[in-house]
């Protein structure tokens, strides 16, 4: 986190307002457009969603009821042929004659593979095309359950029926749904069972119907499924399709499949119709995602293109925009930049307009600028009237001149550390900048501030941090050779001035001073105290205009040092000030 914010801070020091200003426009558009985008495809894809739910939990539905009605049918039609009382003594006539009835019922419908009579013992009387005749399908679970009451059972492959059927058009073994009912005589007592095989065939009829009646775009399947969720139809032949969990619930929605396979299925469990109980198959209806998000992720990008354009737009507003009001804070930092460099050149400022703040601001420097003019005018007349009673009292005293010479020191030293002040270090600075311009002797400048200073003060007291800032200043005193100037700037911060060196030894005796002043302890009334000190050093270049621009690049070091983490070292090229 701290590498993030001091990241964070290089980045806000190196650009301009109108950067700052255009870089959070743009990730605000970029934000706003990402939220309205998210919220937008969140909204659309639920709608995309509910509406595949509802074209397919209604398809597999009408599959279900179709199944379940076609079912009934079947299982009334095989029920009231059993029992159609005009029929009675047919079952007790010749299997010639059984098989008649049995063979015009399969060409009424086709759909029956097999229809056939067996006697109670269980062996097969009577068959459609005689096929099984002579049989016994005693242990047939048709049979059985035929037996004792009309019934419809599971669908199952062809056993007895196999090798007469041969292999279907598909190559897959054929399989039925068995349908049977009890024949009675005339005292109700049980005398047969009327069997018949339903070729499964027919629920492919219906599926295929159904499914022919979509866009084939939408690329739905419908799979059915026994009770225990394995497929029966449509996917692969006892491929599980519904998970336990699943097959909990009669009609759901659900996402399954991995990767690119997903699809999105509604399943819907067969009721049953009338007094036809049902088999508990499941129809599942499923289309994959890719199809069900598709216009979702057209207009998703729709969208995202739209949102992106106005985020451009925006960000190139917000350029001119940020220019245009950042413009007279630029003219009051350029008219600042300008004070004191040429004679030529007015130390007014420019009144600038934009905005309330702004001309307050303007009008601020100008008032302090007049109030500056006023006291160097004041200062003037002070050292005129100083050279004049000088030169009326030539022949002083030897006291007298060391009472001046006194005033002179207290004038250019600070009292707290015995170091320069700003104001005499910025004149022999200047002395040094204009002996580099001429001879081209190279100087270095040293930015020190001491470290969580304020931190010293809160829990020593002030004058425990006063200790401090002499101590650091006799280190720094000691440090220093009889040519470089040492110098408080005011508060915790120091600047060395360091004649006749090269980039090499500049990092070399910066590393110096920070690792002497980190090593110093400060004897204090509240018990020892150790500081660091955070160091921003430059080389002067032959760019810069002025000591001050040589000052600042150091600052801007400093600054560096405190935001990597402080007690460190930071050197900035010798190059055009920043």
């Amino acid at each position: 986190m701290r590498e993030f914010l001091s990241a964070l801070n290089r980045v806000r020091d190196r650009t301009s307002m109108k950067q700052q200003s255009a870089l959070l426009t743009a990730l605000l558009s970029i934000l706003v457009v990402a939220a309205m985008t998210t919220a937008t495809t969140i909204l659309i894809r639920d709608r995309a969603v509910g509406i595949a739910n509802h074209q397919m939990t209604d398809l597999a539905q009408s599959m279900a009821d179709r199944l379940d009605q076609e079912m009934f049918e079947r299982f009334r039609e095989i029920g009231n042929f059993a029992s159609l009382h005009p029929l009675r003594d047919s079952w007790d006539g010749a299997p010639e004659a059984i098989r008649r009835l049995l063979d015009q019922m399969q060409r009424t419908l086709p759909r029956y593979a097999w229809i056939g009579y067996a006697s109670l013992d269980g062996e097969i009387l009577a068959a459609t095309g005689g096929t099984l005749e002579g049989v016994s399908v005693a242990e047939r679970p048709w049979f059985i359950a035929g037996s004792q009451a009309t019934s419809a059972l599971d669908l199952h492959e062809a056993k007895l029926l196999a090798d007469i059927l041969g292999p279907s058009e598909d190559g897959a073994p054929f399989r039925f749904v068995d349908v049977a009912a009890p024949v009675r005589d005339e005292a109700g007592n049980v005398q047969g069972v009327l069997g018949a095989h339903l070729s499964w065939s027919w629920a492919q009829s219906v599926r295929s119907y159904l499914l022919g009646a979509l866009e084939p775009d939408l690329r739905t399947d419908l799979w059915v499924t026994a009770s225990d969720g394995s497929a029966i139809l449509g996917a692969p032949y006892g491929q599980p399709v519904l998970s336990p969990g699943q097959l909990q619930i009669a009609r759901q929605t659900f996402v399954g499949g991995e990767g690119d396979g997903t699809y999105l299925a509604a399943a819907v469990s067969t009721k049953g119709f009338e007094t036809y109980p049902g088999l508990g198959w499941i129809v599942v209806a499923n289309r994959p995602m890719s199809v069900v998000l598709a216009d979702a992720n057209r207009v998703t990008l729709a969208i995202v293109l739209i949102g992106t354009f106005a985020a451009v737009v925006g960000i190139a507003a917000s350029f001119l925009i940020a220019g245009r009001v950042t413009r007279p804070l630029t003219r009051l930092a350029a008219d600042a930049d300008r004070l004191g460099r040429a004679a030529a050149e007015t130390s007014v400022f420019d009144r600038q307009r934009g905005s309330s703040d702004i001309l307050r601001l303007s009008n601020s420097l100008r008032s302090l600028m007049r109030r500056v003019d006023s006291a160097e005018s004041r200062a003037t007349e002070v050292r005129d009237l100083m050279e004049r009673t000088e030169q009326a009292h030539s022949v002083q005293t030897l006291e007298h001149r060391e009472t001046v010479r006194r005033l002179r020191y207290l004038a250019d030293t600070d009292p707290l550390s015995g170091l320069m002040n700003r104001r005499s270090f910025l004149g022999d600075a200047q002395d040094v900048m204009t002996f580099y311009r001429r001879y081209d002797r190279t100087f270095a400048v040293l930015m020190i501030d001491i470290d969580h200073f304020k931190r010293v003060n809160d829990a020593h007291g002030h004058a425990v941090g006063d200790e401090v800032i002499s101590a650091v200043g006799r280190v720094l005193a000691e440090l220093a050779r009889e040519t470089d100037r040492v110098a408080r700037f005011g508060g915790e911060e120091f600047v060395i001035l360091l004649r006749e060196i090269d980039s090499a030894s500049l990092t070399t005796w910066a590393e110096r001073v920070r690792r002497a002043v980190h090593a110093a302890v400060v004897a204090t009334e509240a018990g020892p105290v150790s500081v660091t000190v955070s160091v921003g050093a430059t080389l002067v270049s032959a760019d810069d205009r002025d000591v001050e621009d040589v000052l600042h690049r150091a600052d801007v070091a400093l600054y560096r040092s405190k935001s990597n983490g402080r007690n460190r070292l930071t050197v900035s090229p010798a190059r055009t000030a920043e």
